[in-house]
């Protein structure tokens, strides 16, 4: 087991230039997609994550197999 913080995350939308939030925490990882994002504070989460059980859960599950 692996514990992996997760947040809510605020940033601002390039499109309109309002400051968004996150509905839900999510990790350091998955926030770098969105721009100059920032942790809310007060909102950490530690999930915990056996890398075994979950490896089929990556975003890459779903797409057809390249060779």
């Amino acid at each position: 087991m692996k514990l992996v913080e997760c947040w809510r995350w605020r940033f601002r939308d390039p499109a309109s230039g309002r400051v968004c939030r996150t509905m839900y925490a999510i990790s350091e990882e998955e926030a770098r997609r969105f721009p100059q994002a920032e942790r809310v504070p007060g909102t950490l989460i530690l999930h915990e994550v056996d890398e075994v059980d979950f490896a089929d859960t990556l975003p890459s599950v779903g797409l057809p197999l390249t060779k």
